[in-house]
């Protein structure tokens, strides 16, 4: 392999192309001379079967998607817990994160939230656990809030069920990683309108294939939507998404003040949108045959931030001296957090899972190669996207 720093140097028509990188990501870029082989493409016709596909997955996203009732709800929530909680710390913040904010979410998704009390760094067992722990008495106190359990992890949480938006809601203290790749994500939905209906049908995909769920220590929803946006970043021609942060360093950007983070920034979308005509059953498809055939988990992380596959031992490397060795050991997928470059899909440390996960995308592959419907091949009976 050859040195990483050369190896992702960008340039003007757009990032060269690392040595062994997948095909369909070389043969995306104007400046690569690789052409994926015939047989490594998806072999699966323009036909009705697709249209169907394409059918099922917008009818999915609109029959799924949160509501404009459901968040009002939730920030009428999120006000009210911002009351009490100012009670003890009088300088807090209190910010909606993950699928509720970002455009992946669902009327039956949960509320993540997280506190912020300080710009200091704060240790998430100890200091963290005792913040959350303050909040205990008074959001015992309130009649709208039901099942209220502190839970000590790696990032502590307070976890309960209220009454105004009638959802089940995570709370967390400092782990404001969460709301700069909120920002991202939400970003990234409003270029084009395939992302929100191919994220969240990957995401019930994942659910019906048993491989989702990372306190199974399966993909969580996040790596499954980062891989997602690596897919339409770096394996489509022409790509569906750029990459932001490379794009507007100063906006997507860890040391950007939370007070700067904009839900409604306005960037130049239409010279941010795509020509790409494809359409989402020829993106899912896409997605399944990448992560079957082309990309090499043992060699390559995901990379939103780079906008490229990355080199395993450079991905490593960017991880902080006491945590590079023990992720050198354990990971079976790398999926690069774009701020903190920590490993999104940590949770999956387990050769068995991991083997499952490649049979669900190899199987899924299969049946759409042979155009059948995917509900032959569900192994989940779960209910819609949860």
């Amino acid at each position: 392999m050859t040195a990483p720093g050369r190896g992702l140097q960008m340039v003007s028509n757009g990032p060269l192309i690392p040595p062994g990188a997948p095909l369909s990501f070389a043969s995306a870029q104007p400046n690569s001379k690789l052409h994926p082989p015939t047989e490594h493409l998806p072999v699966v016709s323009s036909s009705l079967y697709m249209e169907a596909l394409s059918l099922t997955i917008w009818q999915f996203y609109t029959r799924t998607r949160q509501s404009k009732a459901k968040y009002a709800k939730k920030v009428h929530l999120r006000n009210a817990l911002l009351e009490v909680v100012s009670g003890v710390f009088k300088h807090a913040g209190l910010f909606i994160v993950g699928s509720s904010m970002n455009g992946f979410g669902s009327d039956q998704s949960d509320m993540d939230m997280c506190l912020t009390v300080t710009s200091q760094y704060l240790q998430q067992k100890k200091e963290a656990f005792a913040v959350l722990s303050q909040l205990l008495p008074p959001l015992r106190n309130c009649s709208f809030i039901r099942n209220l359990n502190l839970i000590r992890a790696k990032v502590p949480i307070l976890k309960f069920r209220d009454t105004l938006a009638g959802v089940d809601c995570d709370l967390n203290v400092n782990n404001v990683v969460g709301i700069y790749n909120t920002h991202l994500l939400a970003m990234y939905t409003r270029i084009d309108w395939r992302v929100r209906p191919l994220g969240m049908f990957v995401k019930y995909w994942a659910q019906r294939m048993d491989i989702h769920d990372g306190s199974r220590g399966r993909l969580s929803t996040y790596p499954l939507l980062l891989m997602l946006i690596h897919y339409l970043q770096a394996a489509c021609t022409p790509p569906i998404l750029p990459n932001l942060q490379a794009r507007f360093p100063k906006i997507f950007n860890y040391a950007c003040p939370l007070s700067e983070l904009d839900m409604r920034l306005e960037l130049p979308w239409a010279e941010l949108r795509s020509n790409n005509p494809a359409s989402l059953a020829e993106l899912f498809v896409g997605f399944i045959n990448y992560y079957t055939n082309e990309f090499d988990f043992s060699r390559w992380a995901v990379s939103v931030r780079n906008g490229t596959p990355l080199p395993i031992d450079m991905a490593i490397r960017r991880l902080p001296p006491h945590e590079q060795a023990h992720t050198a050991r354990s990971f079976k997928v790398f999926v690069e957090e774009p701020f903190c470059q920590s490993n999104a899909a940590r949770s999956l440390y387990d050769d068995n899972v991991l083997s499952r996960i490649r049979q669900a995308f190899m199987k899924t592959h299969q049946a759409l190669r042979a155009q059948q419907p995917l509900e032959s091949i569900w192994v989940n009976s779960t209910n819609e996207v949860v």
